[in-house]
């Protein structure tokens, strides 16, 4: 597995790998890869790694609030207040943080499945599930994301 002590530049790294040929032909070959799961140490690592560093975990709890707050406020796409307060720039940041993540690790998966790290960590952050490191956790996500998410054992 990669070495992710360090995340500093990430963007920057994700950006420079993208415009390179290398890149280009990785995320065209992870499209044929929709149906794999991303492996549940790899789901971990990237809820911990969102939830320890300051950015991250800043645009996670952003997702989070808006998301509380369009179902307390029963919210539609199209509304008014649901444009103005859609923090589009944490989404994105997950978003493109997950595509890092893809290249960094050679995970072949589609890019959306790496989202389910962010509701993982969503869960954390509510207090659904605690340390992802238990049998409890693993059971939860395997209960809740078990389409998108491979175990110990099992095929991805």
């Amino acid at each position: 597995m990669a070495d992710f002590d360090d995340i500093t530049g990430w963007r920057e790294e994700l950006a420079a790998f993208e415009k390179t040929e290398e890149g280009r032909a990785f995320f065209a070959g992870n499209k044929r890869y929709g149906g794999r799961k991303v492996p549940y140490e790899n789901v971990v690592q990237m809820v911990e790694l969102i939830r320890g560093d300051e950015e991250l975990h800043e645009a996670l709890k952003k997702t989070l609030w808006f998301a509380q707050y369009v179902e307390e406020h029963d919210l539609e796409a199209y509304d008014e207040q649901y444009q103005e307060l859609h923090p589009i720039d944490a989404y994105d940041t997950i978003i493109f943080f997950g595509r890092w993540y893809l290249t960094k690790s050679r995970i072949h998966a589609d890019k959306s499945n790496l989202l389910i790290a962010a509701n993982l960590a969503d869960d954390v952050e509510a207090g659904n599930v605690t340390d992802l490191r238990t049998e409890e956790a693993m059971d939860f996500t395997r209960k809740k994301y078990s389409p998108f998410v491979s175990f110990p054992g099992e095929e991805t």
